[in-house]
């Protein structure tokens, strides 16, 4: 993220905050409000230490709280996820279950073994930890969350994971060499020659890695007896703190895929990358299709996406040669048990109090569907709509090839960020005019309004 962009939304943060933030409380209760005056804070930097007891996240100097609520409403961190047995999402990681954050319950007491339905196993656990190797390495000073058992568990993991799902491919799809690539090496540095007779486990070089980055801008809180928080309340990419292991991104043509089974991923190959899905059980593995729609790990590993289709992967690398999967797009793909899709193009939200609302996003199926937009808001948990309803279709521009439309709205009359803050997306079967599908967007608190 560049400079810029934290200054501006430093500034922003400065001259709002108080309208997006007063009151926080703590995981054991405690409440907390704004210093005055004002004092905010904004990082972008390595994971230092982790602070399970109190819910604190060290980086860049700064000693940042998770709180369990902020003015009411649930605090959750952005870029996590926890999964069931079903790998039904539970949502994101809060103060209530900041202990997944460590290296120790993500590499035992977390993993997931079940398969995801005929797909392959959900969660074997993480490759990587959340500081640097260096630091992972090393023995734990003072309070420091740091145990090198831990970490070479979850190297062997990395190679374990690596070595099953390079098995499954034929040769020539990956590198006849692609085992030395990744780190298995001989007593001398060099590479196997022999991938089924393999040098002893000593010898093999696990890449360096760097540890997870904190995102976060906020304000300092005080509790009644004074003592200072450094709390998240600043919207950055959608969340108000992150926990990222990282944002590598490999983008191409799908060479080939394999379907895991109990001690061996689910995997892809993009180029000469072995791309597994996100076996940490602290991050998430969420794969998208035509409209943002979700595609489940089954219809993936079906066969529905053929080699040479086109897709996007967002995740954490492990060396040169090994992703594991955070979000996977396949943009020309629709899995049909989702029956009807809609989605806003995040970041396009634009609003003009003189003329509108402006959006962008798409539909699908579009050969069978009409869609609408209503004004309203959500008071006690029930959408009250303050207009009728407007028809898209009349905007929709029809891709025949994927059976899906994009609308691109500009100044739509109707939104009010103090009488209408939401927008609701219907949409109805062409024939039967039943609604299908709908999804309600808070464009007034994204815009930050």
């Amino acid at each position: 993220m560049r400079l810029s962009h934290f200054v501006a939304g430093a500034a922003a943060l400065c001259a709002a905050g108080v309208s997006f933030a007063q009151v926080a409380v703590l995981h054991n209760g405690v409440q907390v409000t704004l210093k005055v005056p004002q004092e905010t804070f904004s990082i972008e930097g390595p994971l230092w230490d982790i602070d399970i007891a109190n819910r604190q996240l060290l980086s860049t100097g700064f000693r940042v709280t998770i709180p369990a609520t902020l003015n009411g409403e649930l605090f959750t961190l952005g870029n996590t996820q926890i999964v069931d047995n079903e790998e039904v999402s539970l949502g994101e990681i809060t103060a209530a279950t900041f202990d997944r954050l460590s290296d120790a319950n993500a590499a035992m007491r977390d993993l997931v073994y079940d398969t995801s339905g005929a797909a392959g196993p959900i969660r074997l656990g993480p490759a990587r930890s959340l500081y640097s190797t260096s630091e992972a390495r090393s023995t734990a000073v003072g309070d420091l969350d740091r145990d090198p058992i831990i970490e070479k568990r979850m190297e062997d993991n990395y190679f374990f994971l690596a070595r099953n799902a390079f098995a499954q491919y034929e040769p020539g799809i990956l590198p006849a060499n692609y085992l030395g690539l990744i780190g298995i090496r001989t007593e001398t540095g060099g590479f196997p020659t022999n991938n089924s007779q393999l040098p002893p486990r000593r010898f093999w070089r696990y890449p360096v890695s760097s540890g997870a980055t904190v995102i976060a801008q906020g304000s300092v809180y005080v509790d009644p007896k004074g003592n200072e928080y450094n709390i998240p309340d600043f919207a950055v990419k959608g969340y108000l703190g992150h926990v990222l292991m990282a944002e590598n991104v490999l983008i191409g043509n799908l060479k080939a895929s394999a379907i895991g089974n109990f001690q061996t991923p689910d995997s892809i190959v993009i180029g000469n990358t072995l791309a597994m899905l996100n076996q940490d059980p602290r991050m998430p593995m969420d794969i998208t299709g035509i409209a943002g729609s979700p595609i489940s790990r089954e219809y993936l590993m079906s066969g529905a996406v053929a080699p040479g289709t086109f897709v996007a992967a967002v995740g954490h690398m492990v060396g040169e040669h090994v992703m594991f999967v955070e979000v996977l797009d396949v943009g020309t793909v629709f899995d049909p048990a989702n029956g009807a899709w809609v989605s806003v193009i995040d970041r396009t939200w634009r609003f003009n109090p003189g003329r509108g609302l402006s959006y962008r996003g798409d539909v699908v199926p579009a050969s069978s569907t009409r869609l609408s937009v209503q004004y309203g808001n959500t008071i006690g948990n029930v959408w009250t709509p303050s207009g009728t309803e407007i028809s898209l279709q009349a905007q929709l521009i029809v891709d025949p090839l994927t059976d899906s439309a994009r609308f691109d709205i500009r100044d739509q009359p109707g939104a009010n960020a103090t009488t209408a803050r939401e927008i609701k997306f219907i949409v109805r079967d062409s024939g039967s005019n039943a609604i299908v599908r709908s999804e309600v967007y808070p464009w007034a608190d994204l815009l930050g309004l």
